[in-house]
């Protein structure tokens, strides 16, 4: 038990440290194509998306972890499925809400920041680009959950990686060619470096699916053993 606990801390710690690693080396050539004005106006995006990530997936994840993780362990694994499918819906709909709330309210939140008067217009749209990532990310987290409740820690780690691969290439290809092929705006260059939040988020869902697919067949035959002693609370 303690090897299994170990060997998903340190998968968990690795697919952590490379996607952290991964979102330190991309910043350099960003900061060198779009300048101190563009990762400025990244900036702008970026904060308000962090928080209303916060208030969108509130604990969740680790709830689901942990009540699959204890369920499972009563070998009440339909209890299990059934909290994890309550708590996708949940997350649809906090997601969207959060969506919705930050995409309309991004010209107030261009006055939260003390935002330029002349970057009013430019930095709303800059919010409202990251704020679709909102759609995708409280639902992926709540898969991730799921995957640890069952002592999977793969799929997350790698998932992580993947997302952030995703996010960085469509990222960096995306600024360059706005800014030097089609030589587009700067802010078009930073809408499309903060959309890629969502590109990430998608390409991390694409990881967790292919891992659900596979481990379908396992979390079937777990189902067939369920006592149902325990009833949802």
């Amino acid at each position: 038990m303690s090897s299994k606990f170990l060997k998903g801390a340190f998968i968990l710690t690795l697919g952590a440290i490379i996607s952290k690693v991964l979102g330190l080396f991309y910043v350099i050539p960003f900061e060198h194509m779009v300048g101190n004005k563009g990762a400025t106006l990244y900036q702008y995006g970026y904060v308000p998306y962090t928080i209303f990530i916060s208030f969108a997936t509130a604990g969740m994840p680790l709830a689901v972890s942990k009540f699959i993780s204890k369920y499972n362990a009563l070998e009440e694994y339909a209890v299990g499925e059934k909290l994890f499918k309550s708590s996708l819906k949940l997350m649809v709909i906090t997601g969207f809400l959060a969506f919705l709330i930050l995409y309309t309210m991004a010209p107030m939140f261009t006055g939260v920041f003390g935002v330029k008067e002349e970057d009013v217009a430019d930095v709303t749209e800059i919010i409202r680009a990251v704020s679709f990532a909102l759609i995708f990310v409280p639902f992926m987290s709540i898969i991730r959950g799921f995957f640890q409740g069952h002592e999977a820690m793969e799929p997350t780690a790698i998932s992580q990686v993947v997302e952030q691969i995703v996010r960085i290439v469509f990222l960096l290809a995306g600024v360059y060619v706005v800014l030097n092929v089609i030589d587009g705006e700067l802010v078009r260059a930073i809408q499309i470096a903060t959309f890629a939040a969502t590109v990430g988020a998608v390409g991390g869902l694409v990881v967790l699916f292919w891992y659900w697919k596979k481990q379908k067949p396992y979390l079937d035959s777990l189902m067939k053993k369920t006592g149902g002693r325990w009833k949802f609370p």
